[in-house]
């Protein structure tokens, strides 16, 4: 895949700011800057050198100063010629000298293109491509070391030795149907493919874990009015983010905010107070609200006031948590326990299947430090402690379906199946393998990939 032209587009968010950032990328990127640019300075421009200047207009009217630099292709991140302009930051210099560029010759570009240029070109593979994004959008240090990690190339390697393992049986089984005559019938490492299959699964072993890391999980804090969601969400929180009354029904609609949790971007929800009987059509539209929240919720946290008896809400509340994991806290551990917290903490977590209860106070704070480990510990759960994680479900699916297409051909060779039948199982796992690095990617494939680009990426 080549490109014949030159293409521009901002490299930092719109707003004001001291600098903005633009890049053209393309074969006539110098010829442009050359165009657009007075220097202020004579001399030849060289690569990777940064001369300082104004871009003027057409007509000669300056239109901004200054820094820019050009890229002699192939070495750099598109493959192409490159030139990145640093100007004044704000929305009209910036619009005016991208504006400049494209009268000159260079057309907008669209979402993802450099990066898409960068994979036409080889310089990346599709996961180094997609882990572009991730480093982007990563809310905490461990998903930007994931995201990094991807970014230099692991996947892809390990995704190439898996495929060359593969085409290497396939070769035997199609030498194998070509010459029966002169090879085995035995040409087809069974060992080698249970290997395979071994291997894949260890690393779909990691995509929980990774998945988590990259997209985040989604908490719900879920009990019957004033039990205390909307105080412990702002222990969590490190700040008052939710309204906090004692008059109870307080929270009518779902609040939702991000925290970091162990490396683990989370998102919690804190929800309307769950009880059946209510006149208010608003707190009515908000537990049912509640409901739907506490269902899709990677994580339930239950909250039970430990001051106070049981009630037939709390039995909704739990009828209402969904079939996800689910934590029991319980809240004002600071005040006199009710009788009913020793009695049945027990018989609730073995009854419900509660991955942990712990027992807090958002006024001394006892026991947030536990929770915080507990509600990490519950997101991991079952996943491997590698460092290197598949954090694409896109990835996923694909090494689901290769290691399937091996696992029959695998039954194939029980069965004694005809090396056609074989050939076909095989080809089928190098595909799946071969569309996680982008070598048998489809042009469909590549637009939804490319979808969630940015511009100026």
């Amino acid at each position: 895949m080549q490109y014949t032209d030159t293409i521009v587009a901002p490299l930092t968010p719109p707003g004001r700011s001291a600098i903005s950032l633009l890049r053209l990328s393309g074969p006539l990127s110098r010829t442009i800057l050359e165009t657009v640019m007075n220097p202020r300075r004579p001399g030849q421009w060289r690569s990777r050198s940064v001369r300082y200047g104004n871009i003027v207009d057409h007509d000669g009217t300056v239109i901004d100063e200054v820094l820019a630099v050009w890229m002699r292709g192939p070495t750099t991140y598109t493959g192409e010629d490159v030139v990145e302009i640093s100007c004044h930051g704000g929305y009209v210099a910036l619009e005016l000298v991208i504006a400049r560029c494209v009268a000159a010759g260079a057309r907008l570009a669209n979402p993802g293109e450099f990066t898409m240029r960068a994979y036409a070109a080889g310089r990346i593979d599709l996961t180094q491509a997609e882990a572009v994004m991730d480093v982007i959008q990563a809310q905490t240090p461990q998903s930007l070391h994931q995201a990094q990690q991807q970014l230099q190339g692991w996947v892809g390697t390990a995704v190439a030795e898996l495929r060359a393992a593969l085409l290497y049986e396939l070769a035997a089984v199609i030498a194998q149907i070509d010459f029966p005559d002169d090879v085995s019938e035995d040409a087809l490492n069974r060992d080698a493919l249970v290997d395979v299959v071994a291997r894949i699964q260890t690393y779909i072993d990691t995509a929980h874990t990774g998945i988590l890391l990259r997209d985040g999980a989604q908490i719900a804090l879920l009990g019957r009015p004033n039990v205390g969601k909307s105080s412990l969400l702002n222990t969590l929180l490190r700040t008052n983010r939710a309204l906090v009354s004692p008059i109870a029904g307080t929270t009518r609609d779902s609040l939702e905010e991000s925290a970091d949790i162990a490396g683990i971007p989370v998102r919690f929800v804190d929800t309307a107070g769950i009880r059946g009987h209510t006149t208010d059509d608003v707190e009515l539209m908000g537990i049912v609200r509640s409901r739907a929240i506490a269902a899709q919720a990677d994580l339930a946290l239950i909250l039970r006031d430990s001051s106070a008896p049981l009630s037939p809400e709390d039995a909704e509340v739990l009828e209402a948590r969904g079939s996800g994991p689910a934590l029991l806290v319980y809240t004002k551990n600071d005040l006199p326990a009710h009788a009913h917290v020793l009695t049945t903490e027990a018989s609730l977590q073995q009854q419900h299947q509660f991955v942990a209860v712990v027992s807090v106070s958002t006024k001394t704070g006892e026991g947030m430090e536990q929770l915080r480990a507990c509600i990490a510990a519950a997101l991991r759960a079952g996943g491997p402690a590698s460092s290197q994680r598949i954090s694409n479900t896109r990835h996923l699916d694909a090494l689901k379906r290769a290691k399937q297409s091996v696992e029959d051909a695998l039954a194939g060779i029980a069965g004694h199946l005809s090396a056609e039948l074989l050939a076909i199982d095989l080809q089928e796992a190098v595909s799946a393998l071969g569309e996680i690095t982008g070598q048998d990617a489809t042009e469909a494939l590549l637009d939804v990939v490319f979808a969630r680009f940015c511009i100026g990426k």
